[in-house]
């Protein structure tokens, strides 16, 4: 057999290697309460947005079989979340049950998906 390395584990050739997101994204050797919602995180010291300060941010994948759509998805997520700040104004998104009530652990009906229970938001007139 051929083999790779990887670490200390070696690979038999032409084996698939997924890399578990979920878990590298709630890492705490990476992540200061990864639990936490924290958008602060990806802002420099000047208030600009920079994903890339975190080498555990990896939304789109890693290495050659990064998605392709990688721009076109943040450009889009930009304007859909400009345009639902700018409708929302004078409004506060928030939980109908209080903060911390909705249940962001996976679905595990969902396999291979990080995607959470449903829950509900809305809007608060401030």
């Amino acid at each position: 057999m051929n083999f790779s390395s990887l670490g200390n584990f070696k690979i038999v050739k032409n084996t698939m290697i997924t890399p578990n997101v979920m878990y590298i994204h709630n890492d705490v050797k990476y992540w200061d309460k990864p639990e936490i919602f924290d958008p602060t995180r990806f802002l420099s010291s000047s208030g600009e947005f920079n994903a890339s300060k975190h080498k555990a941010f990896i939304p789109f994948g890693i290495g050659r079989r990064i998605c392709l759509g990688e721009k076109l998805a943040l450009a889009d997520l930009f304007l859909i979340t400009v345009r639902l700040l700018q409708a929302t104004s004078g409004y506060t998104i928030a939980l109908p049950d209080g903060d911390g009530s909705a249940d962001l652990a996976p679905n595990p009906n969902i396999p291979f998906l990080c995607v959470p229970n449903p829950y509900k938001v809305m809007l608060k007139k401030l």
